[in-house]
């Protein structure tokens, strides 16, 4: 009678997807630019902040999120999906009431929702601190500080703030776009090139 051996063997699988936070910090940095020049009062909100909180804030942040939970990574998997996330839904609010599925929402209703994400954004921001990056964490403090200008807008109707709220979007934006470029720059170089 000849004995079955039992062969064990090990398959190590090597890691070969990109960074995805590049990808999800252009989708923040470039739709938080626009929108934030329409608060300063450049043009109005249109189609073209839709089409970009749908295709680049949205759908660009839920992939980078898909791919950073992939990757193992909690915090990228959970803020990229979120936010993405809150950028379909501003296109909704904007949409829907546009369609005449539902009427649009009340400033104090726009308020909470702002304020709630403004709350989210502050517990993510505690989470930044142990990345050891003050670019992410410049990030996270002005996005903190843009839903709750936004939120003191909506809940008062002081429309001097909101440009003041554009302005911090301005900033929001721009360092989201100087994190992910910088990314992207330090990894074509293989070294740092810009720092973060």
């Amino acid at each position: 009678m000849v004995e079955a051996q039992e062969v064990i063997t090990h398959v190590h699988v090597r890691d070969r997807t990109a960074n995805p936070s590049p990808l999800g910090f252009t989708g923040l940095g470039l739709s938080a630019v626009l929108l934030s020049l329409s608060y300063i009062g450049l043009y109005p909100v249109d189609s073209m902040i839709v089409s970009m909180a749908i295709f680049l804030g949205g759908f660009a942040q839920v992939f980078a999120g898909i791919m950073a939970w992939k990757k193992g990574s909690v915090f990228g998997g959970t803020a990229f999906c979120a936010f993405g996330l809150f950028w379909f839904s501003l296109a909704g609010l904007i949409l829907m009431p546009s369609l005449g599925w539902i009427e649009g929402p009340e400033p104090l209703s726009l308020a909470a929702y702002l304020f709630l994400w403004g709350v989210y954004t502050f517990v993510m921001l505690i989470a930044t601190l142990k990345l050891g990056s003050k670019a992410i964490m410049f990030v996270f403090v002005t996005l903190f500080l843009l839903f709750m200008l936004l939120a003191v807008v909506n809940a008062t109707g002081n429309t001097g703030l909101l440009v003041i709220a554009g302005y911090v979007g301005l900033i929001l934006g721009l360092s989201a776009l100087y994190t992910g470029l910088a990314e992207v720059l330090n990894d074509a170089y293989g070294r740092t090139v810009v720092p973060i």
